[in-house]
């Protein structure tokens, strides 16, 4: 009951943060077409994100980091402890805006990695008109590569769907990895991410939850409930 409290306090406050940059999610007649036309086809969709970051920021943006922050909170206080995090594939920053919330941490350093111009400065916007504790950048970068550092979590939203060779590949999955890395995504990809974690890795939990979209969000939404699957795994010793 008062991991329920938490998780509701939790959503609520999250959903002050999100209101605070309603410019960046509001809709408008281009994202209710791409919402309208991924529901029709329900299947997993790679997006041209250079023509509609945009829309898919209004369309997905805060259903994704309700997903993420509900993720989250599996990892409960220890949320805290990790002060070097990188965003792969961090998009218009959903995850990147779920973890600093939830971290609430002066310390936090989170660069957000993307490949897309316009998402970084979606990301930027969106980190800015937040007004969360900790540093914040954002760097085009051609993903996979080498992040240059061993981060203390890397973290992914619906990336690995759109990079599934990655995931068969030790190689390119370690230049990915941080210390630890939590992973968001459709089922099947978490499952297949589970099925072929190389060595030197591995799970530490795994979560799925229905996730209740808070009223004041519904207009942005568009739905009431949204699935989240997540996959906790780190690095083994030695």
């Amino acid at each position: 009951m008062v991991y329920m409290d938490m998780r509701e306090r939790h959503l609520e406050g999250f959903s002050e943060t999100l209101l605070r940059c309603n410019h960046l999610y509001r809709p408008n007649s281009d994202s209710i077409a791409l919402l309208n036309t991924v529901n029709s086809r329900r299947k997993i969709e790679i997006f041209d994100y250079g023509r509609s970051a945009d829309a898919f920021t209004r369309a997905f943006g805060m259903r994704n980091s309700l997903k993420c922050l509900r993720a989250l909170t599996s990892l409960g206080a220890a949320i805290r402890r990790y002060e070097t995090v990188c965003d792969l594939g961090c998009g218009s920053g959903a995850f990147s805006l779920a973890f600093a919330y939830l971290a609430d941490n002066p310390d936090l350093k989170l660069q957000g990695l993307d490949a897309s111009e316009t998402q970084l400065r979606l990301a930027g916007e969106l980190m800015s008109a937040a007004g969360l504790p900790g540093s914040f950048a954002f760097e085009r970068r051609n993903l996979p590569a080498q992040i240059g550092y061993l981060p203390d979590l890397t973290i992914s939203s619906y990336w690995f769907c759109e990079n599934e060779h990655v995931i068969a590949d030790p190689v390119l999955f370690d230049l990915m990895a941080g210390r630890e890395m939590l992973i968001v995504d459709y089922e099947k990809i978490i499952d297949r991410i589970a099925a072929c974690l190389p060595r030197g890795f591995q799970v530490l939990a795994r979560h799925s939850a229905l996730v209740e979209i808070p009223s004041v969000l519904t207009d942005f939404v568009a739905q009431e409930w949204a699935s989240v699957y997540g996959l906790h795994i780190s690095r083994t010793a030695g």
